[in-house]
């Protein structure tokens, strides 16, 4: 490494160690990182005063702490070609999706892609589970269209680009402002404001083509943060700020309950054993939409049932009525 990469790699595990909470010193630290405790003050004074970081010295537990979460204030910057190493080798592990190597390779991979929330997420979610496996590596295309979207995104350029919905016939023209690419459920996608329609949409990169980078700059509306958006709805769609919310309550049995039970699906659930041995549960969640938790239900057969609200359990009596006309016919 360089001199430069040296000193970065230095500052993010000093920051690293004093998050932890255990109030180092400039001797534990000078111990911990293997450098002089003045090149550790050199740090520390950086840290206070380039940075502007909250950092303090308690006197009575002798050490330094940061005087909220660091996540907030140290976000790690990666480069076009760093994010593009990480979609590449998000690809590359499917082959060995399911074992050990490939589930510690991907928490890693997870916790750098964390660290820089604006400009892209990846969530390897349901690592375990079974599903089809891509053997054949990334197309050209692929990299070419996520480098052309993260440089987009990061630059805050307009963009525009002919999009397949899924109930959708020909291709719709879009104009979109870029805020985010992100690793959603084994998939990859652009979340931005559509112009048209006035309101944020989410794109799967798969149905995404001739995508056009604009000179024409936008201003990222403050209020919109991904954490929120992205946890509004139960899977991959998001919903806006003002979307109308539903207490889910879905009642599981058998095997459903305790493959449910074993997981983080959502972010605002809560699970309620409703039987010692964990063969009847009791889910709960807040959601902007149902689209997705209604196909989730329909997935678990005779083991879900929905207690409320009244519009999923219709959802669900329309699908499953649709899917027993189809058998019939």
């Amino acid at each position: 490494m360089g001199t430069s990469r040296v000193a970065e790699w230095r500052v993010g595990r000093l920051i690293s160690i004093i998050a932890s909470g255990k109030y180092p010193n400039c001797q534990t630290l000078a111990r911990e990182i293997e450098v002089s405790p003045k090149t550790i003050q050199r740090d520390i004074d950086h840290l206070r005063n380039q940075k502007c970081l909250p950092l303090e010295y308690d006197g009575v537990k002798h050490g330094y702490y940061f005087t909220r979460p660091v996540s907030e204030i140290a976000p790690l910057q990666l480069t076009r070609g760093e994010l593009v190493a990480l979609f590449v080798a998000q690809k590359a592990l499917d082959p060995l999706r399911g074992t050990r190597l490939q589930k510690l390779v991907a928490e890693s991979v997870s916790k750098i892609a964390a660290a820089c929330p604006e400009a892209v997420s990846i969530c390897w979610e349901d690592i375990d589970a079974a599903y089809a496996v891509k053997t054949t590596g990334v197309i050209a295309a692929d990299v070419s269209l996520f480098m052309q979207l993260m440089d987009a995104v990061m630059n805050r350029r307009e963009v525009t680009f002919g999009y397949q919905k899924l109930k959708g016939g020909a291709r719709e023209m879009r104009r979109v402002s870029p805020y985010h690419v992100g690793q959603l459920q084994n998939g990859w996608y652009l979340i931005g404001h559509d112009h048209a329609r006035g309101d944020f949409r989410t794109f799967a990169l798969q149905r995404l083509s001739g995508l056009e980078v604009h000179r024409t700059r936008f201003q990222r509306d403050p209020g919109f943060n991904m954490r929120d958006y992205s946890s509004s709805g139960f899977g991959v769609w998001g919903y806006a700020a003002d979307a109308k919310r539903f207490e889910v309550r879905i009642r599981f049995t058998g095997w459903a309950a305790r493959v449910v039970a074993e997981r983080q699906w959502h972010p605002s659930q809560s699970i309620t054993p409703l039987k010692k041995d964990g063969s009847e549960i009791e889910f709960r969640a807040e959601l902007a939409g149902l689209e997705e938790i209604t196909r989730w239900v329909i997935s678990h057969g005779r083991h879900a049932k929905v207690m409320w609200p009244k519009e999923l359990n219709q959802k669900v009596r329309e699908e499953l009525h649709a899917a027993l006309n189809n058998a019939g016919s």
